[in-house]
Order: structure tokens, then C-alpha cells, then sequence
């Protein structure tokens, strides 16, 4: 996130977030082409899927059997959707620490050059937050000659401003009637919890419209799916508790996956359409 941030972000944080979502999605790129597959193979099994429902519409046991060994059969996973969700979770935590963190993984300090810092910023509160390095740093944005003295010209403050509007290094408030003299700096960041579950939705919207699983749900699919597709749903609404509780920063990263999630998905499925067109 260093040398992101120096070398390619303008030294903005925000934009910092952004190249570093993007070089994830190109990461998790394989995974995301094997999850697609798996929904291209489910859309050409469901006529078999349809008729295996039929036939054993009064068997639930025998039903999830059949369809078991259809999905082996072609060597489909049911929970492979899954699978991208549960590798981001490290990088979610990954994340946090990186914006609960900006003096250590952003400005390269060391532990005792920041304990100095905190120091001279105010050691009554700062062992008191959770965020101490955020306050740190926010401290000394204005104080450039205090900060080099004191890290002997090593590393830098970090401007945790996007678009001069949103403080990712602040933690979103839902209660407005707290905000006091300091609503110009919270009600901004209101947007950034629900526009992390609003694109959460959307993703999840676009990706079953695309692929069709909708209509597999209303024709009952397997336990295994039915219960994956109910955690996703869940998922989202999880996300809007935690945007609210931890930096602002973190519910931008999920932000800005999501929309990288949407075009991914868009651009593969259009992919895959070509090749299927090809070589029919």
C-alpha cells in the first residue's frame, strides 16, 4: 500500500484504495473465471436439473442425490460461488488494518518513531482510541516542520481526504443529531455504508439476472445453493452494521470491489457469450 500510495495514487488515499482493489480483482482473477464457468455449466444442465425436479418432486432425499451426481457428473461445485467471498475475507481484515493503521503501512514509520508521535499529539488520548494512529496523523497534517523533526524526515502525513469531501480515516455516525459543528465532516460519510450494501445488492442483482439464477432458485435448486443464496442476501446487511463501527476507508474499499465486481462480471459474462457464439 506504500509504494501505491507514493507511486501511483498522486499521494491521495482514496485513490490509494482504489488501485489496490483493482490489483485484487486481478489477483482473484482465475477464481472469478472458474466461478463463472461453474455458472455457465449450471445454465446448460438445467434442463436435466428441471426434469430430475419432476421426477422427484416427492423424493427431497432422492432429489439432492440426483442432482448431486449430476453436478459431479460435470464437474460442477454448488458452493463454488462462495469460495471468492470467503478468500476476501482475510483481505477485509487485511484492509482495516491498513486504514486503521496509515503511520505504519502508508508512511513506513516504525513503532517507536509513531509512540513518539502519539506522544507529543497527546498521550491522554491517544491509548485511549482504538484508532490512534488516524488521530495521530490527523494531528500533525497541518504541523509538516513538528513532524519531520520528530521522525527525522522519514515518511510523511497521510491525506486520508477523497474528493475533498470524505474522510476515510473517520468513522461513519448514524446518529445526525450528534454531529454538532462537525456535520460537514460526518453527514458526507453517511453515504459510505449505504452505498456499500446498495452496490452489494446491485452486484448480486446483476450477477443472477446475467446468469439466469433467478429462475433456478423458483424451480428448486439443491439445499447446498438455497442455503448460499441466503447468505448472500444476509451478507450485505452485515456489511451496513460494520461500515458504521470501523473507518470509512474500509466500507470505500467494499465500495469500489463492488463496482470493479459488477464490470468483472458484466465483461466475462459478454466473454463467455463470444466463445459459446464461436464455437457453436
Amino acid at each position: 500500500m506504500e509504494f501505491i500510495y507514493n507511486n501511483l495514487a498522486f499521494h491521495n488515499y482514496g485513490v490509494a484504495i482504489i488501485f489496490f482493489t483493482l490489483f485484487v480483482k486481478i489477483l482473484l482473477l482465475p477464481l472469478t473465471v472458474k466461478q463463472q464457468r461453474s455458472m455457465e455449466r449450471q445454465q446448460i444442465i438445467q434442463p436435466e436439473l428441471e426434469a430430475l425436479q419432476n421426477k422427484y418432486k416427492d423424493d427431497r432425499k432422492k432429489l439432492q442425490e440426483e442432482q448431486m451426481n449430476l453436478y459431479t457428473k460435470y464437474n460442477i461445485s454448488p458452493m463454488s460461488g462462495c469460495l471468492p467471498m470467503l478468500i476476501q475475507l482475510p483481505l477485509i481484515l487485511v484492509i482495516y488494518q491498513i486504514v486503521r493503521r496509515p503511520l505504519t503501512y502508508i508512511a513506513g514509520l516504525s513503532s517507536d518513531v509513531i509512540k513518539s508521535l502519539t506522544g507529543v499529539a497527546n498521550e491522554s488520548w491517544v491509548k485511549s482510541w482504538t484508532n490512534y494512529e488516524i488521530q495521530t496523523n490527523k494531528h500533525f497534517l497541518d504541523k509538516t516542520a513538528e513532524f519531520f523533526e520528530l521522525t527525522g524526515g522519514a515518511g510523511q502525513q497521510i491525506n486520508m481526504r477523497f474528493l475533498k469531501i470524505f474522510d476515510l480515516g473517520e468513522t461513519p455516525k448514524w446518529k445526525f443529531w450528534e454531529f454538532g459543528d462537525q456535520w460537514k465532516v460526518y453527514l458526507p460519510l453517511m453515504l459510505i455504508p449505504v452505498l456499500a450494501v446498495a452496490t452489494s445488492y446491485l452486484q448480486m442483482f446483476i450477477t443472477n439476472r446475467l446468469n439466469n439464477m433467478n429462475k433456478k432458485n423458483e424451480n428448486g435448486n439443491s439445499s447446498a445453493l438455497a442455503g448460499m443464496n441466503g447468505m448472500l442476501k444476509i451478507l450485505p446487511l452485515m456489511t451496513l452494521f460494520i461500515a458504521f463501527v470501523v473507518p470509512a476507508g474500509l466500507g470505500f474499499y467494499w465500495i469500489v470491489s463492488n463496482i470493479f465486481g459488477i464490470l468483472q462480471t458484466i465483461l466475462l459474462k459478454k466473454l463467455f457469450s463470444i466463445k459459446k457464439e464461436g464455437s457453436a
